[in-house]
This record gives C-alpha cells, sequence and structure tokens, in this order.
C-alpha cells in the first residue's frame, strides 16, 4: 500500500469514498498504519489467528517488540473485535451482497470483479 501512494491515495481511487465525509477521511494516517503493522508483526502466527489468547503478559511482550504502549495493543484489539462484529452483523443482514452491488454500479463499463 505503502508504494501505491499511502491509504489516502489509495481510498481516493476507490469507487464510492467520494461520499465518505472529509473528516472521517482526514482519520486515515500513514503514520498510523506502519505502528499497527509493527505491532502485528510482533505477534506469533497463533496470536495473530485467535486474538483472543492475547492476555497480560503477551500484550506486554507485543508492545515491547513493536516499540509501543500497551494501551496500543489494546487499541487494536478493540478495534479489531469491532470490525468482526460489524463484517457480521452486515453478512446477516445482506448488507455485502448490497455493497458489492453499489460498487458494481460505480465502476466504468467493461470492468468486473
Amino acid at each position: 500500500m505503502r508504494n501505491m501512494g499511502g491509504v489516502a491515495s489509495l481510498m481516493e481511487k476507490m469507487p464510492g469514498m467520494d461520499q465518505v465525509p472529509d473528516k472521517a477521511k482526514a482519520q486515515v494516517n500513514d503514520k498510523e498504519m506502519r505502528r499497527l503493522e509493527a505491532i502485528i508483526n510482533s505477534m506469533t502466527p497463533q496470536e495473530r489467528r485467535f486474538p483472543g489468547i492475547i492476555k497480560g503478559s503477551r500484550k506486554r511482550r507485543i508492545a515491547q517488540g513493536s516499540g509501543t504502549q500497551i494501551q496500543e495493543v489494546n487499541r487494536l484489539l478493540k478495534q479489531f473485535t469491532q470490525m468482526q462484529k460489524m463484517v457480521k452483523q452486515m453478512t446477516k443482514k445482506g448488507g455485502i451482497t448490497s455493497i458489492m452491488r453499489t460498487m458494481k454500479s460505480k465502476l466504468p463499463p467493461g470492468m468486473r470483479f
């Protein structure tokens, strides 16, 4: 993503992003993405697969390995669980299919998923 100009420029190229408020776009930060990447890279493959197993001592090790605070590890884990819940809700209501339909309608002619 960094080689393609960062997260902000990638978001501009996605269909439907013109409807996202500017305040939400401003929250996307490449430095924050690097920090999150460092935290994730400090996790073991098992911790990445099953984040529920991450407790106190593991959080401390991850924070030390990534050069961040334990609070930042907690924030990442909380964001992950919130995202999981949101995706689960969307799949129950058929939200993914409606999003795909909307994105498909905004694509230039001849372009497909």
